[in-house]
């Protein structure tokens, strides 16, 4: 076995329940000599983020217990669990030496907080009746403090109410503010974009965080405080929001790598579990234990530990370049929300049902709400995007043409781009012979239909509309049409296929209509000349830049073009495997394609 796998987890079948039992323990384990030896002053010493270090260790503490508390609420056993009850006294502590500090304004110990909440709630006989009066006296007030304190206006006003439902369950409610429940639940509700779908906060970002942030603590609001108004609406929103959630999902289990915090892994698969746990039924719940069960397994191989088990800051292996500021060492630990499901029975039908593959699903599904349009090709999805996009992050997670869950996508697109080196699924203009490059910066209007996409969209200084149309199984056309007030040379990329074991082959088609395809370890991606403008074929090495492999090829072509009004069209081939009637295939587009 690879040295950065972890024994207990990458060995494990992961079917039955107490395989998962196992695989919690054992993704805990390797924190346990540090939580033991450091208490709450946990530090890995393997760099920080961008807040202070003690609220680092809080989230090294806190983290774990979205995993360990369902494990005991279902009757499992973690022989460390002393040592986090130590830490958690330690922590809340004004006067102990490890004290993880108050909690301010826009600060990482409310997302903590959450956690802790959810403890008290879910487990009160594990945390709270452990602690003596004071400690308990400590660890209330230290909660209650998040009520006064400012939020960062998304899914973080979930952090107050989830640390208020623990208050109230430990019979602390005369510390809680109910107005301020009340204006968080509210203000959260507003951002539902319809059909299921939210968008985190007033940027209406559209990523995972829909699912385990936005549905994933209304619906657990839901199952720890009863059946209030608002728990009645996360309900229904979460069931709405199943089918076309799905389709984020391949056949196999790979999750769809779009948006910021793929370090969180796992806690992709969340949402299934809770929609279990809750009792909610918009799918069979084969169905649903099956999205959640494949996902998680789909770890098992990927190199994602350390090499003494401590789960690694980046996707599908150690890199910090795909992270987030806000990625400390332990923030990979966000991942144990996937087992929400070992607090049910032995014998709650989740257990005893068999897996069911995903239902049967139509070549291609619009969504209007969400502004994506998901076309399907081997049992995986090409979501073609035009939601908004998250502009203080790494644009690259958002601002792609598309996302797949089938392959990774660049950070740093035009980070090489000087020398000729590009990301994927963007299309980039320089103005100046090719020292300077811009990309999509922003969206403008879109229009989804039941199978094309339409948006306007601009770099910051060049605005450009363009049309989406999947034309076959795993193959789509793009059609870019801009006015240009000065010459300029254009780039566009399609995906970005693997290579790090087992360099990819190329393969290139002349003429008018020139096509570039590369086959990589894990997919074709080929992109074609539809237009009959002269344009040049390229590939691009990419290194540490991709969400899912270090080394990585992207196909591209390159166009010179004057002043004036231009309309490019270039198609793409995406697939799992190969073969010369899909080649042909592709390649056919220049007949039924151009015009």
């Amino acid at each position: 076995m690879h040295r950065t796998h972890l024994r207990g987890f990458s060995d494990n079948p992961l079917v039955s329940r107490s395989d998962f039992q196992q695989a919690a323990r054992c993704l805990i384990a390797p924190l346990v000599p540090h939580v033991r030896a450091q208490g709450a002053a946990l530090d890995l010493e393997e760099g920080a983020a961008n807040f202070d270090m003690r609220a680092s260790s809080l989230e090294g503490v806190a983290r774990p217990f979205w995993g360990l508390a369902p494990l005991l609420a279902g009757g499992g056993a973690f022989a460390d669990w002393p040592i986090f009850i130590e830490a958690l006294r330690q922590g809340t502590d004004p006067a102990h030496p490890h004290y993880w500090g108050a909690i301010g304004d826009l600060d990482q110990r409310s997302v903590e907080a959450a956690a802790v909440g959810f403890l008290l709630a879910l487990v009160p006989g594990h945390s709270w009746d452990l602690l003596a009066q004071p400690e308990q006296d400590r660890l209330a007030t230290w909660l209650a403090g998040i009520q006064s304190k400012r939020m960062s206006d998304n899914n973080w006003l979930y952090f107050p109410v989830l640390a208020q439902a623990g208050l109230r369950r430990v019979g602390r409610g005369d510390l809680v503010d109910d107005a301020l429940e009340r204006r968080s639940l509210d203000r959260l509700a507003s951002w539902y974009l319809g059909d299921g779908w939210y968008g985190d906060g007033g940027s209406g970002a559209v990523d995972h965080y829909g699912a385990f942030a936005m549905h994933f603590y209304g619906l657990l609001r839901a199952v720890l405080s009863g059946g209030d108004e608002f728990s009645a609406l996360a309900r229904r929103r979460a069931a709405a929001f199943a089918a076309p959630f799905s389709h984020w999902f391949a056949e196999n289990g790979e999750a769809l790598a779009v948006g910021r915090s793929l370090v969180y892994r796992f806690a992709t698969s969340a949402f299934w579990g809770l929609l279990a746990v809750a009792g909610e039924a918009p799918l069979p719940l084969g169905v649903v234990k099956g999205l959640w069960a494949r996902q998680i397994r789909c770890w098992r191989d990927k190199p994602v530990f350390t090499p003494d088990g401590i789960l690694s800051r980046g996707s599908g292996y150690p890199n910090l370049q795909v992270c987030e500021t806000y990625n400390s060492p332990t923030s990979p630990y966000w991942a144990m929300k996937a087992f929400l499901p070992l607090m049910l029975a032995e014998d709650h039908p989740f257990w005893r049902v068999e897996e069911e593959p995903l239902q049967k699903r139509t070549p291609i599904r619009a969504m209007p709400a969400n502004r994506t349009l998901v076309q399907h090709v081997d049992g995986h999805s090409i979501v073609h995007y035009a939601a908004p996009i998250h502009r203080w992050l790494q644009i690259d997670k958002y601002n792609k043409f598309a996302y797949s869950t089938l392959c990774g996508f660049d950070v740093g697109a035009l980070q090489y781009a000087a020398n000729g080196v590009f990301g994927d699924n963007i299309l980039a203009f320089s103005f100046d012979g090719g020292a300077n490059w811009q990309m999509r910066l922003a969206n403008g209007e879109a229009e989804i239909t039941a199978d094309r996409l339409g948006v306007d969209w601009t770099t910051g200084a060049q605005r450009v509309l363009t049309e989406i149309e999947p034309v076959g199984e795993g193959l789509f056309v793009r059609r870019h049409r801009f006015h240009l007030d000065r010459p300029a040379v254009v780039v566009e990329t399609g995906f970005a296929v693997n290579e790090w074991h087992r360099d990819a082959s190329r393969v290139d088609a002349g003429g008018t209509t020139p096509a570039v395809v590369l086959t990589g370890e894990n997919a074709v991606s080929g992109i074609l000349s539809l237009d009959g403008h002269p344009r040049s074929l390229f590939d691009c090495a990419r290194i540490n830049s991709n969400t899912a492999c270090p080394r990585t090829r992207v196909p591209g072509l390159r166009l010179e073009l004057a002043a004036g009004e231009h309309t490019i069209t270039h198609g793409f081939w995406l697939a799992e495997r190969s073969g010369d009637d899909r080649l042909a295939a592709f390649l056919d587009l220049r007949r039924s394609q151009v015009r």
